[in-house]
């Protein structure tokens, strides 16, 4: 099949949110006269335990492990055209006020030589989740940063010669930080419970920008290469994150990123109200919409990170087309 294909791969991943991020971002790339002379030909969901199974469908498509997208109660395949009609219909509107950054992010910039200039319609573009982002090792996959290193791709690219691979999580993270006014570059501490893909990705991201890492616990545990802070009574936490999900409560008075993101409730006003405000947990949509921005604008285009949208701008529209998925559901 001719045309340049996008899917997301982990277990479970039937709820995931990435599509509707992939259309937005390409629809706005599209307004910018970007990418107007390429086709994509499919967007997926791939259930799947095992990286070979992810990679199996990269270099044949098939249905096997395309389950029903929760978001919509049926295949994403069939959806297609009317998720890309809702993203071009939605990239018009403005980022809401509430979601503007407290501090203006610093954006990673990646001179690799290695990776294409130009994105061509063979291609093929994935994202990766758990359980799958600590199985690729192999040096078949070229990385442009330390995702091989610290065992944490969760972003793929076969540009039809070879595989390139990153890591997006922990550049997401910053990014999301400074939306809310905590600067790792100023030394902010972040406690990180576990240390799975996700937590070393974060970690290393975290340090290289300037922060500070402490392990606050977990099954497992961040290395020690990850961590440069000690954790003491008297440590005061800027932000923490829980990649596993285990920790029994927030501590008082520090402000907390869930990766994991629930179903949102109310108008969209309401759920854009939501996403601003920071009380005890910053929602996981900030997370997810910022490592995905991130693998536009190291691996998959960076010759356009120019054009691409805001993180506000991506949350406000994301929001938008989720809410309009839903009522689509209900009628």
């Amino acid at each position: 099949m001719f045309g340049l294909r996008y899917a997301v791969g982990g277990s479970p991943i039937d709820h995931s949110l990435s599509p509707v991020l992939f259309d937005l971002v390409l629809a706005h790339l599209r307004s910018q006269g970007c990418f107007s002379e390429l086709d994509v030909s499919s967007v997926a969901i791939l259930e799947a335990d095992h990286i070979d199974e992810v990679l199996g469908w990269a270099y044949i498509e098939h249905d096997k492990h395309q389950p029903i997208w929760k978001p919509a109660k049926q295949k994403l395949r069939s959806l297609q055209t009317h998720l890309m009609s809702e993203a071009m219909d939605v990239i018009e509107l403005e980022a809401d006020a509430r979601f503007l950054p407290r501090i203006q992010p610093s954006a990673r910039r990646i001179k690799n030589a290695q990776i294409p200039e130009r994105s061509s319609s063979n291609e093929v573009w994935i994202n990766l989740t758990s359980p799958l982002k600590h199985q690729i090792q192999s040096m078949v996959f070229t990385p442009i940063d330390e995702a091989l290193d610290i065992l944490s791709v969760n972003a793929l690219r076969y540009d039809g010669q070879g595989w390139y691979c990153a890591t997006t999580d922990g550049e997401g993270v910053v990014h999301v930080a400074s939306q809310f006014g905590i600067d790792a570059a100023n030394g902010a501490t972040l406690g990180v419970n576990g240390g799975g893909g996700a937590a070393r990705s974060i970690a290393s991201a975290w340090m290289k920008h300037g922060g500070r890492i402490v392990s606050i616990g977990g099954k497992r545990q961040l290395p020690a290469t990850l961590v440069n802070a000690r954790s003491t009574d008297e440590v005061v936490f800027d932000l923490i994150i829980d990649t596993e999900g285990s920790l029994e409560q927030v501590m008082a008075g520090t402000v907390q990123l869930n990766p994991v993101y629930s179903p949102l409730r109310g108008s969209i006003d309401e759920r854009m109200e939501y996403l601003s405000k920071v009380n005890d947990t910053i929602d996981g949509r900030w997370m997810l919409a910022a490592q995905h921005l991130e693998c536009w604008r190291s691996l998959w285009t960076p010759h356009f990170s120019d054009h691409l949208p805001t993180l506000e701008q991506l949350l406000t529209w994301l929001v938008v087309v989720e809410f309009k998925l839903e009522q689509n559901r209900r009628n």
